[in-house]
């Protein structure tokens, strides 16, 4: 007697994950053969579902010293899930990381430890398969993202499921649907990321921002949109892309290399502006109503740093923090995110004051000493709490 159709997908499906996790085993253990290891990337390019939970055993399993009390919080998290789901199960007598392993029975350990996570793995989300899947929760469609997010002072470098590689500014968050690869390319941004897209011209690469949207093929550049800021950027290096903007869906615009787009975030002005403004610097103008104004759009030329050729718009991967002709105020803005702190201005007369500068290797101690040669200020540090006086 054949399967039921959708039983013999999902048993497919678990000989398919079962051979991952073993090709893994081997290869966390070193001992996988080239063949081995090329049959593992075809596997995975075929579940790239799989990536986040392999990632995060590979972790675990690089980990030099473990946390034992992560350990026994990692099967209370479990067995409450397995609750939910009507699953009993009693707390194991020790843990993996409460014993000395024999060197020559490791991978006999992480494969027994992956199988039983296998098991879990697949009872999980084939559970919606045999029962009827109740209504999705605000919760549960949070659980079907993946979302990747850098605190105030760091920075980090991530892999999607398809080889795209990340580098996220600090202060940004990146989000993505679990299904990402299977048919669909798309992330969420908010704040700043550099995007080197492995090229797939059947599945383009879109980006999704509060103000525009990016479609690309395959091919390298840099986009900034934090919350807040007046402009959202997007500076292309390699390749070409497509902006449209969510208020005027109709309407894109193709960048070439070398181009960079800056389109204004939507949000009122209070006053028109003075008559005689010149049209390139056009702002948004609203009138006694409240009105929503077409963006302002302009395609120029990425800048360069003239004693490096550095581009200014990608010098945050190479640790670089540039600015030229900004205001106080912005640069503050820039330095809360560089360094993690929070600054705040005791004198509004400092603000619009126009600086000049690069910080590399310098602390915000010494960033500010080295703001002071140029504008006359004071500021107090206490933690990370600093406020800026005029003198």
């Amino acid at each position: 007697m054949s399967l039921p159709f959708t039983l013999s997908l999902i048993l497919t499906d678990c000989m398919s994950k079962n051979a991952i996790w073993d090709l893994i085993a081997k290869k966390l253990s070193g001992e996988a053969s080239i063949e081995e290891l090329s049959q593992l990337e075809n596997l995975l390019r075929a579940n790239p579902e799989m990536h986040y939970p392999i990632q995060t055993v590979a972790d675990l399993w690089h980990h030099a010293t473990p946390d034992t009390e992560d350990a026994h919080l990692a099967f209370s998290v479990h067995a409450e899930r397995m609750k939910q789901l009507g699953i009993d199960i009693e707390p194991p007598t020790a843990y993996p990381f409460d014993i000395e392993v024999n060197p020559g029975r490791k991978r006999k350990l992480l494969l027994a430890s992956l199988s039983v996570l296998f098991v879990l793995f697949i009872g999980y989300y084939s559970w919606p398969a045999f029962f009827p899947a109740a209504p999705k929760t605000a919760a549960r469609a949070l659980a079907d993202k993946s979302e990747i997010s850098t605190k105030y002072g760091s920075r980090t470098k991530l892999l999607l499921p398809d080889g795209t590689q990340v580098w996220l500014n600090s202060g940004s968050k990146l989000s993505y649907d679990k299904t990402y690869g299977n048919g669909i390319r798309e992330v969420a941004l908010s704040g700043e990321a550099y995007f080197d897209v492995v090229k797939n011209p059947s599945l383009p690469f879109v980006i999704h921002t509060s103000s525009i949207n990016i479609k690309v093929l395959g091919t390298a550049f840099n986009v900034k949109s934090f919350p807040g800021e007046k402009n959202t950027e997007t500076s292309l290096i390699r390749g070409s892309i497509e902006v449209t903007f969510k208020n005027r869906p109709s309407e894109k615009i193709i960048l070439k290399p070398n181009e960079k787009l800056i389109t204004a975030n939507e949000e009122p002005v209070k006053d028109a502006e003075p008559a005689g403004e010149p049209a390139e610097k056009a702002k948004l103008v609203m009138a006694k109503e409240p009105v929503k104004a077409e963006p302002l759009v302009l395609v120029s030329h990425l800048t360069y740093e003239p004693r490096d050729s550095t581009v200014i718009e990608t010098s945050w991967m190479d640790n670089k923090l540039i600015f030229r002709s900004e205001t106080f105020e912005e640069l503050a803005v820039k330095m809360e995110r560089w360094y993690g702190v929070n600054i705040r201005f005791a004198d509004e007369e400092i603000k619009p004051k126009r600086l000049n500068g690069i910080f590399e290797n310098e602390s915000v101690q010494q960033a500010l000493n080295a703001l002071q040669l140029v504008t006359h200020f004071t500021y107090t540090i206490n933690k990370n709490e600093i406020v800026i006086s005029s003198k």
